[in-house]
């Protein structure tokens, strides 16, 4: 789902390309033992080089091109998702190869508190795509 644009290449440059960000998580729904370090990713396609970034909570409206900060990540009931950074508790990777980035978020020690919906979301000049993945914990 999205706008494509194929371009071929003879080797004389420049080769433009623009795509719009799309988002692929690699799962929706992933459970972990509690006290775990667990794994989430996305992949991104996009041209120009996007900005990506991790939240956790509330629900991502579609259709928004501007970020959480005019309120379209709001809803009534919901809080407001927050904005992880890498650091003591989350470990924060990007991979990038060409128009494609691979998105690493690491939980540390997973807790109770760590339950709840994640979003990998990438924003570029032409729009902006998330992905939404919903992490449990697993009793053993």
């Amino acid at each position: 789902m999205g706008a494509y644009l194929c371009i071929a290449s003879n080797d004389v440059p420049p080769a433009v390309s623009k795509l719009a960000p799309s988002v692929r998580p690699t799962s929706q729904l992933l459970g972990a033992p509690l006290g775990s370090d667990v794994q989430l990713e996305c992949t991104v396609e996009a041209s120009p080089m996007p900005v990506s970034y991790w939240l956790k909570g509330g629900r991502v409206l579609p259709n928004s091109f501007a970020g959480a900060s005019n309120g379209n990540y709001e809803q009534p009931g919901l809080s407001r998702p927050e904005m992880l950074l890498d650091g003591p508790k989350y470990g924060i990777t990007e991979d990038r190869h060409g128009f494609r980035t691979n998105m690493r978020l690491v939980v540390r020690s997973f807790s109770p508190v760590d339950v709840g919906t994640y979003h990998c979301v990438s924003t570029n000049s032409l729009g902006r795509a998330d992905g939404t993945m919903r992490l449990y914990a697993l009793l053993i």
